[in-house]
């Protein structure tokens, strides 16, 4: 099913193809997954290949609690915007040592109700 493709990694089946282990065989299609995953980090260097193993634990980890697909989704897509933040917050520092970035506001059952809005439009 897989090939070596020109720049040495595994070349992927078509589209329709994981769609349809995606609804047959989740567990292929997870397996197809892994050894990219595997192909991957096997190619850097040992010093980024412990990091991307950390990295790919803590990506497991929330797939692993998230309770569906698209929760599994939103789970990876808060630590890259995390790690984005956190990044973004060196590099403020390094031009000004100074400078405080205030900390985002998170609430609590952070949830916007339809009603409530409609409510105050009237």
């Amino acid at each position: 099913m897989q090939r070596l493709a020109a720049g040495g990694h595994m070349e992927l089946p078509d589209f329709d193809t994981l769609k349809r282990l995606a609804v047959a065989e989740p567990e292929r299609l997870d397996e197809l997954l892994q050894q990219q995953i595997e192909g991957l980090i096997d190619r850097v260097s040992p010093q980024q290949q412990m990091r991307l193993r950390g990295l790919q634990f803590r990506i497991d980890c929330q797939r692993q609690l998230a309770k569906n697909n698209l929760d599994s989704c939103i789970r990876i897509a808060a630590m890259m915007h995390d790690s984005f933040y956190s990044m973004r917050c060196e590099m403020v520092h390094l031009n000004d040592p100074d400078y405080a970035e205030p900390l985002p506001e998170y609430k609590e059952n952070n949830v916007l109700y339809f009603s409530d809005y409609y409510r105050k439009k009237k």
